[in-house]
């Protein structure tokens, strides 16, 4: 049973899934299995068209519940709801093809308790199971990069994944949630955010495998990808105003995109803007070059 919070804090796992009920069930043991009890687990449906909830209401446990939507509107949204359903003081969440490490939360917990009163958010290291490796994302380099918003969207923000968050509840309030416009780079960005209202730390230790073997998660998915930085600069512009690399480097990816999937003359506007701000942006101008070719040549 849930314990009340003058004993361990209850912490509310929010899990989102979306059609992957051949995962599931893994992600949702490595919850319950974890060595830490009081917690609650929040499955979000958003909208799942195969045996999800099959798999879901399969598995008795009373500290599992099932949030099933009419209608899909994202992983954004789905954490969301869960957040808001919440009734742990504490905030972690897992994705539907990853698998958390038995002491994953009980560490965290622990260093999240321990830790300053200014700090709201603790990190972990993980496991990244990728098809060609398997490599460790971790490290006080890793933690300073991930953090360091100052040089903008960068490849290597990878501890900022939702899997390895324990974060207050009222922090995740204060700050507005997840941006549900957003596609992909959504956990960055709330970040951001809450790194105005306070501190992170981390715990240095592989907590949860991130599986980019089996899954097919929105990493890879360019379009999203350019229609998030078009949101980031237009909410955390200003950050950058005395930064020309970064704005560039940002503008370059929003042109790049735009001339790849969607329209080349407003992607080359983009890429033209890119080139004003910093004309030593090389991205762009590669970019500017291949857009003549078409799709094909700057895939």
């Amino acid at each position: 049973m849930i314990q009340e919070e003058s004993g361990p804090p209850l912490v509310s796992v929010v899990l989102p899934t979306h059609n992957r009920a051949q995962l599931l069930g893994r992600a949702i043991h490595s919850v319950l299995a974890q060595s830490y009890r009081n917690l609650e687990l929040l499955v979000v449906d958003d909208a799942s068209t195969d045996d999800t909830a099959t798999v879901v209401t399969s598995i008795e446990d009373p500290r599992l519940r099932y949030l099933p939507r009419d209608h899909n509107h994202g992983a954004a949204a789905a954490r969301n709801l869960g957040v808001r359903e919440a009734r742990g003081t504490l905030v972690a969440f897992q994705d539907d093809d990853d698998e958390w490490m038995v002491g994953k939360l009980e560490l965290q917990v622990s260093a999240l308790l321990a830790a300053p009163e200014d700090v709201g958010l603790c990190l972990c290291g993980y496991m990244c199971y990728e098809p060609d490796r398997v490599r460790y994302i971790g490290g006080s380099q890793a933690l300073s990069g991930s953090m360091d918003y100052t040089r903008g969207v960068r490849s290597e923000s990878k501890l900022i994944t939702t899997v390895g968050w324990l974060v207050r509840k009222p922090l995740l309030e204060v700050s507005g949630l997840f941006d549900e416009r957003m596609k992909t780079w959504e956990d960055w960005e709330l970040a951001l955010r809450l790194s105005q209202l306070c501190r992170f730390i981390m715990v240095d230790q592989p907590l949860f495998i991130y599986n980019r073997v089996q899954g097919s998660g929105q990493w890879c998915d360019e379009r999203s990808f350019g229609n998030a930085v078009m949101v980031i600069m237009e909410k955390h512009g200003a950050m950058w105003a005395d930064r020309p690399a970064v704005r560039a480097h940002h503008y370059s990816i929003i042109g790049r995109i735009e001339c790849q999937f969607d329209d080349p003359r407003k992607g080359r506007r983009w890429l033209h803007r890119a080139i004003r701000d910093w004309p030593l942006c090389l991205k762009a101008w590669v970019a500017l070059g291949l857009s003549f070719l078409g799709p094909s040549g700057l895939r």
